[in-house]
């Protein structure tokens, strides 16, 4: 959402927001009518919807992030799953990981995960400590409660980048095999210098650089230096991203029933929360997922 305020000229992979158009956005909703026979009233539709209490599928957007498709009830789950840990934050930790990442853990001892401690960082170390259990996570975010949950969930060496030099972590713990990086600039800077030769690098965010600019990297020698490999992504976009995303929807509900991965949200109530909501992410108010709860109804499966 934060890339898509601005200006409708400024290309970027996300589409722009219409001023006078109401907000779209990953989403989860109860079908109430339907003339297309693929789907009836009462499922749950999980897609790209608009932030209204009545939402028309296509309606008259048509950028490439739309999209709807029916989900099940999953007992002991909220719908709202289906709108975060079941959605974006889980589909892109596991496209990532699943795309470049996999084969590589195999031969890692150390990974490193910078803003660990949002929606797509917790997914990723859960994942990682249940498929990948040898591995040593290092993991960064920036209050002393956040810290508190990456270690509860498992982190190897969970520090504040706020009060502790990150790349003196990284050369005490490292050097670091896999670096999955939501932050860019010098948090990225440090990784390059810690990595490993033949190290991966997993371009996942910037929000270092989202409200100025702090993304540039002082350190790209290290990339030919080491042999660094380094693979960007949006999630869902290109062939190989839904053959992931297609072995997301077998693999990762059964883990999420049996608590291997766990659902955490930052539930806002109404619409008029949704300013709220967004805000959070970017001053680290948030706990979990920021989802906002339009409409109670049909909630817990």
């Amino acid at each position: 959402m934060r890339h898509r305020m601005r200006d409708e000229s400024i290309p970027l992979f996300a589409p722009p927001l219409k001023i006078g158009e109401p907000l779209d956005n990953f989403s989860v909703g109860k079908v109430v009518r339907s003339e297309d026979p693929t789907y009836t009233p009462g499922d749950y539709v999980q897609g790209y919807f608009t932030f209204e209490n009545y939402s028309v599928y296509p309606g008259s957007t048509t950028h490439a992030f739309k999209h709807c498709k029916k989900v099940p009830k999953l007992p002991g789950l909220p719908m709202s799953a289906f709108a975060g840990l079941l959605a974006l934050p889980g589909k892109t930790a596991y496209q990532g990981w699943y795309l470049f990442a996999k084969e590589k853990a195999k031969t890692s001892k150390t990974l490193y995960i910078s803003v660990a401690a949002g929606a797509v960082g917790t997914f990723l170390i859960e994942y990682v400590k249940t498929v990948h259990p040898y591995l040593k996570i290092i993991a960064s975010a920036g209050t002393p409660a956040k810290i508190d949950l990456l270690k509860s969930i498992g982190v190897d060496v969970a520090f504040n980048y706020k009060e502790t030099d990150t790349a003196k972590v990284l050369a005490e713990h490292g050097p670091i095999d896999i670096y999955w990086d939501n932050a860019s600039g010098p948090t990225l800077d440090a990784a390059l210098c810690n990595m490993s030769t033949f190290g991966l690098i997993i371009a996942c965010g910037a929000i270092s650089s989202y409200n100025e600019d702090q993304g540039a990297v002082k350190h790209f020698e290290k990339v030919f230096e080491r042999s660094l490999s380094i693979h960007g992504f949006v999630m869902g976009i290109g062939d190989d991203a839904r053959r992931a995303l297609a072995e997301f929807d077998k693999e990762i509900p059964p883990l999420v029933q049996a608590r291997n991965i766990k659902l955490r949200e930052h539930r806002f109530q109404g619409l008029k929360s949704a300013e709220q909501a967004l805000r959070s992410v970017h001053t680290g108010e948030n706990f979990g997922k920021a989802v906002v709860i339009v409409d109670e109804e049909g909630g817990a499966a």
